[in-house]
């Protein structure tokens, strides 16, 4: 079966060699954890070491914010995006016209680069401005639909509220072929991450807790068994 690494070796190992090409996964975990930076890595390295055109969409925090914050980790965005290798959008909603309209410029993009990558950051910041679980279905087939087809391999994060113990909104992990669950809190004053995949469809994923830290070029190493 088709691969498409996750940009972190180390994880890669954790799920038979990395994403089934063409796959939607849904990245849930508490703030600090280091969703966009993981998220980030997949687009950024999918870009420079395996040639794959890649969009990163933002929807929870600014475009200019996003690509400041991953020159910290080394992941300069900007002459990908010069070179038509990346797409970073830069989206605001609040009624679920924007949504449509949202999907449509998303659509757009992924189809005029060819891309092979796809990030929504975040699924919480889409389903912020909507109030029915109805409406939110709705999007969730939309976006389903973007997915099937683009055949774009694609990563949803979702946002977990510390001491919360419901990923995501309960009900995109129903149509997303993975789940990964990034955990952080602290213990004894010390930043304690753990990672757990809970579904992989077509995959022998890892079914343990691991510990991991994120290093200076926003990878997750030194992973291991909590």
């Amino acid at each position: 079966m088709d691969r498409v690494s996750t940009g972190n070796v180390e994880f890669d190992r954790l799920i038979d060699g990395g994403f089934r090409r063409g796959s939607m996964v849904l990245l849930a975990g508490s703030p600090g954890a280091g969703k966009t930076v993981f998220s980030a890595g997949f687009i950024y390295k999918g870009a420079v070491d395996h040639g794959e055109p890649g969009v990163y969409v933002c929807f929870a925090e600014n475009r200019e914010k996003f690509l400041r914050d991953m020159k910290r980790f080394e992941m300069d965005f900007e002459p990908l995006i010069r070179k038509g290798k990346v797409a970073v959008l830069d989206l605001s909603l609040g009624t679920e016209v924007d949504v449509q309209s949202a999907l449509d410029q998303i659509l757009e993009t992924l189809t005029t680069m060819g891309a092979k990558r796809l990030v929504i950051d975040s699924i919480t910041g889409i389903f912020a401005g909507v109030k029915s679980e109805l409406e939110k279905r709705h999007i969730l087939r939309l976006i389903y639909r973007l997915v099937q087809k683009t055949g774009c391999t694609t990563i949803i994060i979702a946002d977990i509220p510390w001491g919360s113990g419901r990923i995501g909104s309960g009900i995109e992990e129903f149509i997303a072929d993975g789940i990964i669950l990034m955990e952080s809190q602290y213990t004894n004053g010390t930043l304690d991450r753990r990672i757990k995949v809970l579904k992989m469809r077509e995959t022998e994923h890892t079914l343990k807790t691991h510990r991991y830290r994120i290093d200076k070029r926003g990878g997750i190493t030194d992973i291991t068994v909590a």
